[in-house]
């Protein structure tokens, strides 16, 4: 019984000491084999090309206009006079606030310095509350209506000078393009107000194969409050059939996409 006692004493006063061994292997070895290395928290990624921590992305409006001349050019017309794109732009946020609020401007008469100054000073106001303070008499449904067409007019604008700046750079799709418009009729008139080179080509083959005036199916599909080509097509040929408007359309897909194909620009699904 004493050996026994003995063995059984000497047993226990050994398993804290073993156990705290373990433990301090498993803290120096178990755990930080499967933590995370420190180093490896603190390595942040790189900023890719379109983040907006690279040099494209800062700069300012002024500056992305003056490389932008497709789009320069097309609001010259809104500036109010004695008024430079780089004076005007100053202190926008980016080109659609600030093509919108050209456009406010000219739609409902406001002095665009007035207007600048509340979307762009110590305390930047939205583009519907400096409509509201600058025209008071204004209800909210009527502001909400004006930022809306505004926005389109901007995005318009926006897309129509990517496009024209698309056409200029590809002469193969541009005499494509304009081998299909009426004689005399400018490339750059006619792509206005289309937001894509695909829904451009598409509006000129639906035309030119259906016999429509080009300029009155363009005034149906990009206009301010805009159809579908389907839906414009059977308003201006209402003697043809909806089985007869769909094959015209799918020709006319079909022709879109082997003018993309022979400019070397990419092909997507034309929209309806």
């Amino acid at each position: 019984m004493t050996k026994q006692l003995i063995i059984f004493l000497l047993a226990g006063s050994f398993v804290p000491v073993a156990a705290q061994k373990g433990q301090g292997k498993m803290g120096a070895t178990g755990l930080g084999a499967t933590a995370p290395p420190v180093a490896a928290k603190s390595v942040k990624a790189a900023p890719s090309a379109s983040s907006p921590t690279t040099a494209s992305s800062n700069l300012s409006v002024s500056q992305r206009l003056a490389n932008n001349t497709s789009l320069s050019t097309r609001l010259q017309p809104l500036l109010p006079a004695g008024a430079t794109i780089a004076s005007a732009s100053a202190g926008f946020r980016n080109q659609g606030q600030f093509v919108a609020a050209l456009h406010v401007s000219r739609n409902l008469n406001i002095p665009f310095s007035q207007l600048q100054a509340k979307l762009t000073g110590s305390n930047p106001e939205s583009l519907g509350k400096a409509i509201h303070d600058l025209r008071p008499t204004l209800g909210r449904r009527a502001v909400k209506q004006d930022v809306r067409v505004a926005d389109r007019q901007a995005d318009r604008d926006i897309s129509t000078a990517r496009l024209t700046s698309q056409l200029s750079a590809n002469p193969t799709l541009a005499a494509r393009a304009q081998a299909l418009l009426p004689a005399g009729t400018s490339l750059k008139t006619a792509a206005a107000g289309f937001t894509s080179e695909r829904q451009f080509l598409l509006a000129e083959h639906v035309a030119h194969d259906l016999n429509i005036p080009f300029a009155q199916l363009k005034t149906k599909i990009s206009g301010t409050d805009p159809m579908s080509l389907k839906t414009a097509v059977s308003a201006l040929r209402p003697d043809l059939s909806s089985s007869t408007v769909k094959a015209d359309l799918k020709v006319a897909r079909q022709e879109t996409a082997t003018d993309l194909q022979a400019s070397g620009e990419p092909v997507q699904r034309a929209s309806r």
